[in-house]
């Protein structure tokens, strides 16, 4: 039995089956299928399309039908690529690969790929998992901002959302961007926490306090230390493998705190738990290509030591690209980057907390992520983590190149001028007792007997 084509088919790979979910942004619903049947080679992709429409669905009845399609799909290739549908035209394109009369093809689209071994029965379409991002503190104004730029990301398809006050309101306006990557949240129960952290391969704290609303440091400390000591419990039991991203005050001490939480679980993950400490590099290059005049797009300075003024440590001396830069210039730009919390605050009424650039600062770095967690290769930020980096200290923020299991590789530190080693033995008595007092918190008396190696010493 032969194919004929007819007016029906012509119209299905036209416009899309109108009984396909709902096509997202710049999306045909022919987009929606193909990225719907992505384990399906694309012959048999087709033919679904025509079988809903028909109504048929593969009954034995009309197998021979079934059959005669697979097959004109599988040698008419030209053909096929010549029927007038620009959506078709535009998602595929033919390579130069031949195998016999068949070609091989590519879906234009991000994160989905077609390729071919012997033909179309032997085709496979790789789409990587469901990616899902849970933000806990979602209801303050930096987890609000985090939210809405991390909905307009391509590589996210989950945002679920979790703070002690509801954010159903936060999510149906959310919602209602065009953009396919949905946002949900739960019924505020004790089991709302477990259901926003099921499946999630990233995990974003932004709850927390502020020095505004405390005291002292030290008070700012074990208020935020309690917060994460109730949050990381069901992070550990919902999603231990889970990238964790915290980005609450102070990021010295908490990421102990974490580390420990987590040894105590039985659970060695110090490869996928963060310090995010991206704002210093944001801040870091900004500040330079203004001082320089070139596009802040194109300048990446490394920040190593910590996450407070007197840890910040940017090295303008190994920013790429390499401009010259004289000594009082990267002292006037140090002091930019150490004080730039101070100057935002006179911005809110004292308050020491920045929202927009610290918002846009996470969600590069959730990004970042979740290219790693797609094994894009390549992808490197500074972050505060475990490390040996600088024997003295169990915990220092560095370059690392990231991958699907976390840090893939220590970038480690280059060698520093005269002004960076001094900033550098500086700050390692701070972070020592940063560390320390972190440690103390979620171990009581005693801190940990975990001790680096001696390595060559970066300032000689």
């Amino acid at each position: 039995m032969s194919y004929e084509r007819n007016d029906r088919v012509e119209a299905i790979l036209e416009t899309g089956s109108p009984s396909f979910d709902g096509p997202g942004p710049m999306e045909s619903r022919l987009d929606v299928t193909l990225r719907s049947y992505g384990s399906r080679s694309l012959g048999t992709l087709l033919l679904s399309f025509v079988e809903r429409t028909n109504g048929f669905l593969g009954s034995n009845d009309h197998r021979e039908s079934r059959d005669s399609f697979v097959s004109f799909l599988s040698t008419t290739t030209d053909e096929m690529l010549s029927l007038k549908c620009r959506h078709l035209r535009r998602s595929l394109s033919i390579c130069s690969l031949r195998f016999g009369k068949e070609k091989c093809f590519n879906i234009a689209r991000p994160e989905v790929t077609v390729y071919q071994n012997r033909g179309f029965r032997g085709s496979n379409i790789s789409l990587s998992k469901s990616m899902k991002i849970s933000i806990l503190g979602a209801n303050n104004e930096t987890g609000r901002f985090l939210s809405l730029l991390l909905k307009r990301s391509s590589l996210i398809d989950e945002i679920s959302l979790y703070d002690k006050e509801s954010t159903d309101y936060l999510a149906s306006e959310l919602n209602q961007v065009d953009t396919r990557c949905k946002v949900t949240t739960y019924p505020h129960n004790k089991e709302s926490l477990t259901q926003t952290l099921q499946d999630a391969k990233v995990v974003v704290l932004v709850a927390g306090k502020n020095l505004k609303y405390e005291s002292t440091p030290t008070e700012l400390l074990e208020s935020n230390a309690e917060i994460l000591s109730d949050l990381l419990p069901n992070v550990i039991r919902s999603c231990p493998r889970a990238m964790l991203a915290i980005a609450m005050q102070p990021i010295n001490s908490l990421i102990p705190v974490a580390v420990e939480m987590y040894k105590k679980a039985g659970i060695y993950e110090y490869k996928r738990i963060f310090g995010v400490n991206t704002l210093d590099c944001v801040r870091a290059n900004s500040f330079v290509a203004k001082m320089v005049n070139i596009a802040p797009e194109c300048v990446m300075v490394p920040v190593i030591g910590g996450c407070c003024p007197y840890t910040r440590i940017p090295l303008f001396s190994q920013m790429i690209p390499r401009v010259f830069l004289s000594a009082k210039d990267m002292k006037d730009l140090t002091n930019f980057v150490r004080e730039a919390d101070e100057e935002v605050s006179k911005g809110y009424n004292g308050q020491n907390v920045s929202v927009y650039a610290s918002a846009f600062a996470i969600a590069r770095f959730c990004i970042s992520l979740c290219k790693a967690i797609r094994q894009q290769s390549g992808v490197v930020e500074c972050a505060y983590v475990r490390s040996c980096v600088i024997p003295e200290v169990t915990y220092f923020a560095s370059q690392l190149e990231l991958g699907p299991d976390g840090i893939q590789k220590y970038l480690g530190i280059q060698p520093l001028n005269d002004d960076e080693c001094k900033l550098l033995l500086d700050a390692i008595p701070v972070l020592t007792k940063a560390i320390s007092q972190g440690e103390t918190l979620a171990l009581g008396s005693k801190s940990s007997s975990e001790k680096c190696p001696i390595y060559p010493d970066v300032c000689h």
